[in-house]
């Protein structure tokens, strides 16, 4: 079991944030979309609200969790988010600070064996509870976005070689000599979207170190990143040598995110490229060895697909990405990274995020007690769904 300080001071959340601009700009999903997330609840989401890595043992994880709920806020299913978020908060929860264990396995003694979390399932789950609070004007979902966000830029974030870093869990990633990075748990639009939440100079800093990270670690024949990395005091990356140097299943979400954000930078083109090369025998592949240059032996499943659609249409290289059916997924991970695709394509790019000197309110005391209050909406409806199709 890994533990961490316990917090020595949490501010508590402003009483009012003015986010006049906050909305949800996602398109309703389509009656084919719907029935694709009805597809994935009946495969991978249990009645008491875990959701299940059928790729993986039938274990659940933080990632897993904040997929699904961000998800079911699109679809404005309340009462799969609350079952959701009910067992990763009964079942995931740190006891010290607001943060999540990664992973609960059902067949194990001891089911949460590693209290240690995983940032990325923190961060989306943050965005998914904020995103929440915005459809159905709900305080207490707000209040727990903006306690996981201010403890995962408290622990899970720091300044190495002049960057302002994501670690990819609380504990465990600080060498002696290097620290250790996976590029894919920068998702961009968390990022701008929390900093509207949680007024703080390190969301606007993560980003631009997480678009420093991935552009200088890139490697092999294609200019890739590998699905984790290594940064070396004097700046160096590397893949990092504990796991195969390969542009795989972690490393997918990288163009996703880009994309997601609207950030055309020259490593998305690389990966559409790559996917699109025509002396791949199958494509898309599954993976590239960034050492050598091998190919994986077989294509990428449906998800990898609804991932290279996202990334060759916000890259200029390819219309609007056709509906993949969650049912042609053979697991979780593929089932969620069609849903997560579709939604990055309904909605605008998040706007970049703001420096808390522009965020940050006037202080007025006290602790969020409304969402309206909260996002300066006066008397108003807190939420505004604005339908807009993206060109």
């Amino acid at each position: 079991m890994v533990m961490v300080p316990a917090m020595a001071s949490r501010p508590a959340p402003p009483a009012a944030v003015h986010l006049a601009q906050a909305t949800l700009a996602s398109v309703p999903p389509s009656r084919q979309l719907q029935a694709d997330w009805v597809a994935f609840k009946r495969r991978y989401l249990a009645p008491d609200g875990r959701v299940i890595d059928s790729g993986n043992a039938g274990i659940s994880h933080s990632e897993g969790q904040s997929y699904g709920m961000i998800v079911a806020v699109w679809m404005d299913d309340r009462p799969a988010f609350d079952a959701m978020w009910a067992w990763t908060n009964r079942r995931l929860r740190r006891p010290r600070d607001s943060l999540y264990a990664w992973r609960y396995d059902p067949h194990a003694r001891i089911r949460v064996n590693d209290m240690n979390n995983a940032t990325d399932g923190d961060l989306v789950l943050a965005w998914a509870l904020y995103r929440g609070a915005l459809r159905w004007g709900e305080s207490e979902m707000a209040e727990a976005a903006f306690a996981i966000a201010r403890d995962m830029l408290t622990l899970c974030t720091t300044t190495y070689v002049d960057r302002q870093v994501l670690l990819p869990g609380a504990a465990g990633f600080r060498r002696a000599d290097h620290i250790v990075l996976n590029p894919s748990y920068y998702a961009f639009s968390a990022f701008r979207s929390l900093s509207r939440l949680v007024p703080d100079d390190r969301w606007v800093q993560l980003e631009a170190g997480g678009i420093d990270i991935i552009s200088a670690g890139r490697f092999g024949q294609w200019g890739l990143p590998p699905d984790w990395s290594e940064v070396r005091p004097n700046g160096t990356i590397n893949p990092a040598p504990a796991w195969p140097p390969r542009f795989a299943w972690d490393a997918v979400r990288v163009p996703m995110y880009l994309a997601w954000a609207g950030l055309n930078l020259p490593v998305l083109e690389a990966a559409v490229a790559f996917w699109h090369a025509p002396t791949h025998p199958r494509r898309p592949p599954a993976w590239v060895d960034l050492r050598n240059n091998a190919i994986a032996p077989y294509p990428g499943h449906a998800g990898v697909k609804a991932v290279v659609n996202l990334a060759a249409w916000r890259s200029g290289r390819g219309g609007p990405p056709p509906h993949i059916p969650v049912a042609s997924a053979t697991d979780y991970y593929g089932a969620a990274l069609i849903l997560l695709c579709a939604l990055a394509a309904s909605e605008p790019p998040e706007p970049p995020g703001v420096p808390a000197a522009v965020t940050a309110p006037p202080a007025r005391g006290g602790v969020l007690s409304r969402v309206t209050d909260f996002l300066g909406f006066g008397g108003e409806a807190p939420v505004r769904d604005t339908a807009r199709m993206i060109r």
